[in-house]
């Protein structure tokens, strides 16, 4: 059952289904909860204003710092959510999707769940094409090569310049 975490006398910050989640959920805001390295003080208590049960996690701070790192974590997991409610973008990032393209899925109407679990299409070598072939020996990718060579760059230039192939 998913429940509220909050850290012990501050405000809820999240959901999560376990102790180790919620644990999980202060150290990614950058709460710094103790014991650093066990989620074993985590408890299960009843909230006296709404009655409903929240994750309380003793944490250095009770409420959100600003710091970098913690501010995009958030910003981040409150773009879409996965089926059974928690966040979708640590899933995403488990499963090594760029954020850019977690958002852009998220843009084009994905839900949390696909957007973060489909895998990224890998886009197949052609052996016949000599300069995509010269291109990947290069050290550039598939996808680079033909993108640039949708772009309007000739081939040659395609396959063999570096990040500067707009300035041809």
């Amino acid at each position: 059952m998913i429940n509220s975490v909050a850290p012990v006398g501050g405000q809820t910050i999240g959901k999560a289904v376990s102790r180790e989640d919620a644990w999980w959920l202060c150290y990614r805001y950058g709460l710094k909860p103790f014991p650093l390295n066990d989620a074993s003080a985590v408890s299960l208590e009843e909230d006296a204003e709404s009655g409903a049960k929240v994750w309380t996690v003793p944490c250095e701070h009770t409420q959100y710092p600003y710091d970098r790192g913690a501010f995009e974590n958030r910003r981040r997991d409150g773009l879409a959510t996965l089926e059974n409610g928690l966040p979708a973008w640590p899933v995403a990032e488990e499963n090594g999707i760029a954020f850019q393209t977690f958002r852009q899925r998220i843009k084009r109407g994905w839900s949390g769940e696909r957007a973060a679990t489909e895998g990224v299409r890998e886009m197949a070598h052609d052996p016949d094409d000599e300069w995509e072939v010269f291109a990947l020996e290069n050290g550039l990718s598939v996808r680079a090569y033909r993108s640039r060579v949708q772009a309007g760059c000739p081939e040659a230039i395609a396959a063999t310049m570096g990040l500067s192939w707009r300035q041809w």
